[in-house]
């Protein structure tokens, strides 16, 4: 008796032990539920729904399974655009320099007013039958101012056509205050004659007409 009471023990440890089976329905017991009289829903066995033992399962053979580092790989069959390289380039700096024309003297002034300008080596001298004025060309205000009248002969140097009236005139050596008699001229045009740098002599000019000829 007590042989078979522990024989009784042991087999209700031994079922205690295994696992608890969940029935599941049978092919027979799962049946399609029909939407329509000509549409069916297909059939589903036990092998079809997961069971909850293998998405443990599935979970944790993808918890253990290292991520791995996905490379890039290029597209076959499509051709990378070479990039564009620009490089600045440097356009020289172009100076323009003008010419700085160098201011012209009195004495070139005075020349600039002479057309066709012939000099006469040696002096021609000429002789004035009336009185006529003996003028200067003043540089530096561009204007022409008498000096005084002279009658008889003088000296010219030079002949040529003045510029601003285009009548010909004859170039006269005239020494200050001592020339031609006239050894008294204005203090005004002494001082502008000085200003311009002649304090001792100046060429002076005769409009040459009919009363003054050669002799």
């Amino acid at each position: 008796m007590r042989r078979w009471y522990m024989l009784l023990i042991m087999l209700v440890l031994v079922g205690c032990g295994q696992p608890l089976q969940i029935g599941t329905p049978s092919q027979e017991q799962v049946r399609p539920t029909r939407l329509s009289d000509d549409t069916a829903l297909p059939s589903m066995t036990a092998n079809d729904v997961p069971s909850a033992t293998s998405s443990a399962q599935a979970t944790s053979e993808l918890a253990t399974v290292p991520f791995a580092t996905a490379q890039i790989e290029p597209t076959m069959g499509v051709e990378a655009t070479p990039a564009i390289l620009i490089t600045a380039t440097r356009v020289p700096t172009v100076i323009v320099v003008p010419l700085t024309q160098m201011p012209e003297t009195n004495q070139q002034r005075w020349r600039a007013q002479q057309q066709d300008r012939k000099v006469n080596d040696p002096p021609q001298i000429y002789v004035a039958r009336i009185p006529v004025t003996l003028w200067w060309y003043d540089p530096l205000t561009s204007q022409s101012v008498p000096i005084g009248s002279i009658n008889g002969e003088f000296p010219a140097q030079a002949e040529f056509t003045l510029r601003g009236e285009q009548q010909a005139a004859l170039e006269v050596p005239y020494v200050i205050n001592a020339d031609f008699g006239l050894t008294a001229i204005s203090e005004a045009v002494r001082e502008r004659m000085k200003a311009a740098g002649y304090s001792q002599s100046v060429e002076a000019y005769i409009l040459r007409t009919a009363d003054v000829q050669p002799k």
